[in-house]
């Protein structure tokens, strides 16, 4: 008797599972389908904002075109694509802009100082609807100090872009570089917390799997809520401040290992997002990118569910595509025009199915040349020698996100032709 009910028990277990297992599947067609009907290759109208919704990266490229300096070359050729979204690194060495440039920037400016530079003033001016501003910062080595100094160098660069501008319709977004590299203290091996031996955190399905971090985790969680909760309340500041100003500035928390955070990894979404406020959340979103859709709908969803909004917000949890690349010169299957453009295509439904308000892709100009030693290199680099991450080649014509997403712009408000 002992035997039959136990084995009833191990059908009915599997029943269970079984039936979880197809309501999962069902769950994740109808997502599907959703993504599906707001594509525009599926036959989905194209908002008609979606110039102000739409970007790219300029960044560190290996190449150029003009005279000009490198970051004015990239920002007038974004406006001149049709683009109203800008990401840009904004910081204290002119890092990530050298070609045809002479930042001659003193090693205690501000950012406030930084903004009056005549390359920044020229693009701030240019007529862009959002420009995102990558800013560096102490990061997990933030100390009560650090924090106070921060807080005041982004109030006095809030106030100062509140005031500047206070006739011009713009936003400004002050964010981090990817968030879990930073916890994590770089990208190498150190930084694969799930394969570097630590404390253990967790054990799943009787220690198969196991993820380890390491023993001063918390720490680095905490420090990086203290420098986002300065960077958010030196915003809050000028804000409260400059009451009647066109320009809006927003700060957004940048993650990158999402899907770590939902295996119960500690990381920015699961760990430091609940400690703190915040307008935004910018998600680096590689690893949420599959076919379909599905696995970006999911993460966009998921981080929602940790996001405390400042009161500015008004209860609104944002989620943006910080960064969003497909390298069309590095991985099989991912080398041809179509491969490409579905998945941007299903990217773009799932940014509208959850009205994600920016995509801005990496990036203008490819930074990554396909191995080691060419990356050593600092000359201008060719096609053939770069992974991919490009609206426009080194040769001048247009990747095949470029050229999708040329189409897409050119027919907001209709359908693709």
């Amino acid at each position: 008797m002992k035997f039959y009910l136990t084995l009833l028990s191990v059908i009915f277990v599997n029943y269970l599972m079984s039936q979880n297992s197809a309501v999962s599947q069902l769950k994740d067609e109808l997502i599907i389908k959703k993504i599906e009907s707001f594509q525009p290759l599926k036959g989905a109208k194209i908002p008609l904002d979606i110039r102000n919704r739409l970007g790219a990266t300029h960044v560190a490229g290996k190449y150029y075109f003009t005279k000009e300096p490198y970051l004015i070359e990239g920002a007038k050729k974004m406006i001149d694509l049709g683009y109203g979204v800008i990401k840009l690194w904004f910081r204290k060495n002119g890092g990530g802009y050298p070609y045809n440039s002479s930042w001659d920037i003193s090693q205690s400016i501000s950012l406030k100082e930084l903004a009056k530079h005549p390359y920044w003033e020229q693009v701030f001016n240019m007529p862009f609807n959002t420009i995102a501003l990558s800013v560096d910062g102490a990061g997990i080595k933030t100390t009560d100090s650090s924090a106070a100094a921060e807080k005041e160098d982004i109030y006095q660069l809030t106030k100062y872009l509140l005031e500047k501008y206070k006739d011009k319709d713009v936003t400004f977004i002050i964010h981090n570089w990817e968030g879990d590299w930073m916890l994590r203290g770089g990208t190498g091996s150190y930084a694969r917390w799930s394969r570097k031996p630590g404390e253990l955190i967790k054990a799943v399905d009787g220690d198969r799997l196991t993820v380890l971090v390491p023993s001063d985790s918390l720490d680095r969680i905490n420090a990086m809520a203290k420098w986002f909760k300065a960077r958010q309340d030196g915003i809050n500041r000028a804000r409260n401040e400059v009451k009647h100003s066109k320009c809006k500035v927003y700060h957004a928390v940048e993650a990158n290992k999402t899907y770590d955070s939902m295996d119960g990894i500690p990381g920015i979404i699961n760990s430091v997002l609940p400690l703190i406020e915040t307008d935004m959340v910018s998600w680096s979103s590689y690893d949420g990118l599959d076919a379909t859709g599905l696995k970006l709908y999911k993460g966009i969803e998921y981080i929602k569910n940790f996001i405390h909004p400042t009161p500015y917000m008004k209860g609104k949890k944002v989620v943006f595509l910080g960064e969003i690349g497909i390298p069309e010169q590095r991985y099989e299957g991912l080398t041809d025009y179509e491969s490409v453009v579905r998945r941007w295509d299903a990217y773009l439904g799932v940014c509208e199915a959850l009205q994600v308000p920016y995509i801005i892709q990496w990036e203008l100009y490819c930074n990554e040349p396909k191995n080691e030693e060419l990356r050593k290199l600092n000359n201008v680099r060719t096609t053939e020698e770069m992974r991919g991450f490009w609206l426009i080649r080194p040769d001048g014509t247009l990747g095949f996100a470029g050229d999708y997403f040329n189409k897409v712009l050119k027919n907001a408000g209709s359908f693709l032709k």
